[in-house]
């Protein structure tokens, strides 16, 4: 009797929320995993799927959650994240719409490695470990696809791994800085890092604190290495930036 009634709020829950999207948002067009699968199949894994809006900041899933269902992102974006051993939050990854995310516990039935939230309005699509699996046998080439993913994956966490363990709290504000910066589109050799996010946003992604990043700045604008343009900050020399990274 207690299974029955925990199940029935169960799927109360899920269609309450399932009724937030609108049908014609209950689309998986343009989901770069599924650009393999026929037409036909992307409809019937839009009818297997829970369909699910986001507020800002929702937690999706968290570490070490049982559920394994694979999540499609149809509508905004998510930010993965995870936790050093002083509980200190560093970001892992942001998914725009377009991505997918939780193959790997849909493929190996094990706790959820990292938490998701949302980061803005966001539509999910959830599709159940069972169908994930089968749809990979159905399409080998999303298989593939996957594999290489994943090959991608394990190379970039590598070399966050490397930056975390090897580099000082302010050189890994010099990685991110680096890494979120692109040239000057008026080509004068500076480079751009348009909308610089908060200090808060910064440390979490390099694995230090506001104050480092505060102090990594500040350091780099009195050194004339750095300077802010509205929103923006302005990396006038790139060559100096990347020599104190290798210090």
């Amino acid at each position: 009797m207690v299974e029955s009634i925990c199940d029935w709020q169960t799927k109360f829950m899920s269609e309450e929320q399932d009724q937030t999207v609108e049908p014609q948002d209950r689309k998986l067009d343009g989901i770069e995993l599924l650009v393999e699968a026929p037409p036909a199949v992307v409809r019937d894994l839009e009818e297997h799927c829970t369909w699910v809006r986001y507020q800002p900041n929702q937690m999706i899933v968290d570490r070490n959650d049982e559920s394994t269902d694979v999540f499609f992102i149809t509508k905004g974006s998510v930010k993965v994240l995870d936790f050093l051993a002083n509980d200190q939050e560093i970001a892992l990854a942001e998914l725009e719409a377009g991505s997918s995310f939780g193959e790997m516990s849909a493929i190996d039935a094990s706790r959820r490695s990292a938490r998701v939230s949302a980061i803005e309005d966001s539509i999910l699509a959830a599709l159940p470990s069972k169908d994930f699996r089968r749809l990979l046998v159905d399409c080998p080439g999303i298989a593939i696809m996957l594999l290489k993913r994943f090959a991608g994956l394990i190379r970039t966490l590598n070399n966050r791994v490397t930056s975390l363990s090897t580099l000082s709290p302010h050189q890994r504000v010099y990685y991110e800085l680096l890494r979120m910066s692109e040239p000057n589109a008026q080509g004068d050799g500076t480079w751009m890092i348009h909308f610089l996010p908060k200090h808060e946003e910064i440390a979490s992604w390099s694995g230090t604190s506001r104050e480092d990043v505060a102090m990594a700045i500040g350091h780099l604008a009195r050194e004339g290495i750095v300077g802010r343009k509205h929103k923006s900050l302005v990396i006038k020399d790139h060559g100096r930036l990347q020599m104190l990274l290798n210090l």
